[in-house]
């Protein structure tokens, strides 16, 4: 995985409410809908798979092999996973490293780390959220390594996604967390509201270095489509920003056309997928106004950039300005500006690009062609 990972998730619609049909027919819907065809890949199962769940305890046979819920899955995981092979999309599946899972069902994968690897790969697994609920204070360097040292044995490729194993959490970066996952959660879990999507981007202040190609910042998958239509776009628009995984948590399959093209704005994604030296950060900071941006790809002296103007206020609307000396640039410097959502160019900018926000609301621009004026 070189770019930041796209997809879909189970869990923040439906968490374990679900059973196949729900993944067959989203998987129909991705491919149908202009999603598959502007990248999103993964199918994702969160929790409540396994025989037992929702019981306190997991099924595992003599030889310690976890067994599928059948009342979900009759025809089988695997079946399922083929299915989701045979429309070019791939499966990512779900466990917890600790000793149970995050609803209290146990055993999970802690000392079964074999077994399930081997099982998973079996299935033909291609990413797994490795979660942390059970870890009863293990070392969490401990379990992804014995995870990655595990799935690598299989000799199947797996995406390995660190959620909360402490990378970004406590705030002291974890120099193993590159070497044994793909990307790991930078916060808590997000919910369908503002304060959650604003809590949770707050965890990425300051971490756009860590994040690169195969090793990405996570701050949770998406609430585009579970919030409303303007939170939607704008938690969008920054997760975009910030080069953090898209991993849509909606119903795919009864989304509105507005849900829909905040999902498949293809400039968008495009910013997303690029890197150029910094995922993306908050650059700049005024009262209940933020600026964040990231370097793209450019010709000439000058780098391109993907800006976001983010007005947080609950009740006003703000002013928003994006100086170029926060880019980097001398504020000497004219940029050519284009609107990301209205996808249009906009006049020439001298200096600094700024705009008038209602509450919860962004500008996603790009910034190119910019000269010495």
């Amino acid at each position: 995985m070189s770019a930041a990972t796209v997809g879909w998730s189970s869990w923040n619609h439906f968490h374990r409410n679900y059973n196949e049909t729900l993944f067959y027919e989203t998987a129909k819907a991705m491919a149908n809908n202009g999603m598959k065809a502007l990248g999103y890949t993964y199918v994702n199962i969160d929790g409540g798979w396994w025989a037992g769940s929702d019981t306190g305890h997991v099924t595992r046979n003599q030889s310690g092999y976890i067994q599928v819920n059948k009342e979900k899955f009759p025809n089988g995981i695997d079946k399922l996973i083929e299915f989701i092979h045979s429309q070019d999309l791939k499966w990512g599946h779900y466990t917890d490293g600790g000793v149970h899972f995050c609803n209290g069902d146990k055993p999970a994968s802690y000392g079964y780390e074999e077994q399930d690897s081997k099982l998973f790969a079996s299935w033909g697994i291609d990413m797994i959220k490795i979660d942390a609920c059970g870890d009863n204070g293990l070392s969490s360097q401990k379990i992804m390594t014995t995870w990655e040292k595990n799935l690598n044995a299989t000799g199947r490729p797996v995406l390995i996604s660190n959620c909360r194993n402490s990378c970004l959490l406590p705030k002291a970066w974890q120099s193993w967390c590159p070497d044994v996952a793909n990307m790991w959660r930078s916060s808590g879990d997000i919910g369908a509201s503002w304060q959650r999507v604003m809590n949770n981007l707050k965890s990425l202040i300051g971490a756009g270095e860590k994040g690169g190609p195969g090793r990405w910042n996570d701050p949770d998958f998406l609430e585009v489509g579970n919030m409303p239509l303007l939170e939607s776009r704008s938690h969008f628009s920054l997760w975009c920003v910030t080069s953090s995984p898209l991993i849509a948590g909606n119903d795919l399959r009864n989304m509105s056309k507005d849900i829909l093209n905040i999902l498949t704005n293809q400039e968008a994604i495009a910013v997303n997928q690029q890197y150029s030296g910094n995922a993306g950060d908050q650059v700049a900071v005024n009262g209940s106004t933020e600026v964040w941006a990231k370097p793209l790809m450019g010709t000439g002296n000058y780098l391109n950039h993907a800006v976001v103007l983010l007005n947080r206020d609950d009740k006003e609307e703000q002013t928003v300005t994006c100086p170029f000396s926060s880019l980097g640039m001398s504020m000497g410097i004219r940029c050519q500006v284009r609107d990301l959502w209205s996808h249009e160019d906009m006049p020439f900018a001298l200096g600094s690009v700024q705009r008038s926000l209602k509450p919860h609301d962004v500008a996603f621009l790009k910034l190119s062609n910019c000269t010495q004026a």
